[in-house]
């Protein structure tokens, strides 16, 4: 495993950091093996949410801590909605010092690594939910501040609030990003590096996109979220998607790695990234990504994979809530 420095902190993150979202649904027992398989493999880093699982993926959680709670660096987040009604979601200070009592309790920790914002909250005025989180920092519930699918404008709004007021700034920006979609690149990367700001992303592979197994003209994978919806494949299988999947699928075999490895390799290579988060569902599929770290991409690939997906800023639609129709043409 690699591990790097998360931004202006003093924490050492491992480069592959487990999502627990367990979109399959997986039981507690598989869970919980995953993420001690995780750990096994040299990930300290474990990202988690209140709404991940309904608060079940934190509770997993806590029952691989117990007895390793200062080896691990646990994320959680707050701010989308948890449940039907008022009050339930966005980044108010109650919001903020409700759910985190919340979190702590599910978790059976009495603080956590690094909390972040969920989404943005455009109801609720910045410094208030900045100074929620400096006073949970100040309480010792928090170690930093974080924020989640923040834009650069908004990030850094943030960061001059935090300046102005003497507050903790945000430490980090958790956003997706992959071969198929760059736009963190245009603003997002160039801002956190002036501002020491790390950024750790999600969906390295688009769902799925990215591991070889879909091509332009054929029917997805059965039983996929592709497949099945609500996911468009159609819309992000274009000609253009194909393209990168063809270059990818050939440097994985120069190099006997995996396209899915090859294309969390080229994540970890970008500047600022301190940690790619991946939301594998098996055993196998964790020890596959975790692979990634010891694949060997020279600049001349990383070039030509930068070329093909130059352009590339997918957005995943989630119309399909039917699924894939074969009987539909291509364009």
């Amino acid at each position: 495993m690699e591990y790097a420095k998360l931004g202006c902190t003093n924490m050492e993150v491992s480069r592959v950091c487990l999502g627990t979202v367990f979109r399959s649904e997986g039981d507690e027992q598989s869970c919980i093996a995953l993420i001690s398989r995780a750990i096994d493999l040299g990930c300290n880093f474990i990202d988690c949410a209140n709404v991940y699982r309904d608060g079940l993926s934190e509770q997993f959680v806590a029952k691989v801590l117990q007895g390793r709670r200062d080896q691990l660096l646990i994320t959680t987040k707050v701010g989308a909605r948890t449940r039907e009604g008022t009050n339930c979601g966005g980044l108010s200070r109650d919001t903020i010092l409700r759910d985190v009592e919340d979190s702590l309790k599910r978790l059976q920790t009495d603080y956590i690594d690094l909390y972040l914002c969920h989404f943005p909250d455009q109801d609720t005025p910045l410094e208030e939910t900045l100074r929620a989180m400096d006073d949970l920092v100040r309480q010792g519930k928090i170690r930093y501040p974080g924020c989640s699918n923040f834009p650069p404008w908004e990030l850094s709004e943030s960061l001059r609030v935090s300046d102005r007021a003497h507050l903790a700034r945000f430490v980090c920006n958790q956003v997706l990003y992959s071969l198929l979609n760059r736009g963190i690149e245009d603003e997002l990367i160039p801002m956190c590096g002036r501002e020491s700001v790390a950024i750790t992303t999600y969906a390295p592979t688009a769902i799925g996109l990215l591991t070889g197994h879909y091509r332009y003209g054929e029917a997805p994978l059965g039983g996929s979220p592709w497949e099945l919806g609500p996911y468009n494949y159609r819309a992000a299988m274009t000609r253009q998607t194909d393209q990168v999947i063809q270059l990818l699928t050939y440097i994985a075999n120069e190099h006997g790695n995996s396209p899915a490895q090859v294309a969390i390799r080229w994540c970890l290579m970008k500047p600022h990234v301190a940690s790619v988060i991946v939301g594998a569902d098996t055993i196998k599929h964790l020890e596959e990504d975790v692979g990634a770290v010891d694949c060997k991409l020279s600049a001349e690939e990383v070039a030509r994979l930068d070329t093909v997906s130059a352009s590339m800023r997918m957005s995943i639609r989630k119309d399909a809530v039917h699924g894939y129709n074969p009987a539909e043409t291509w364009p």
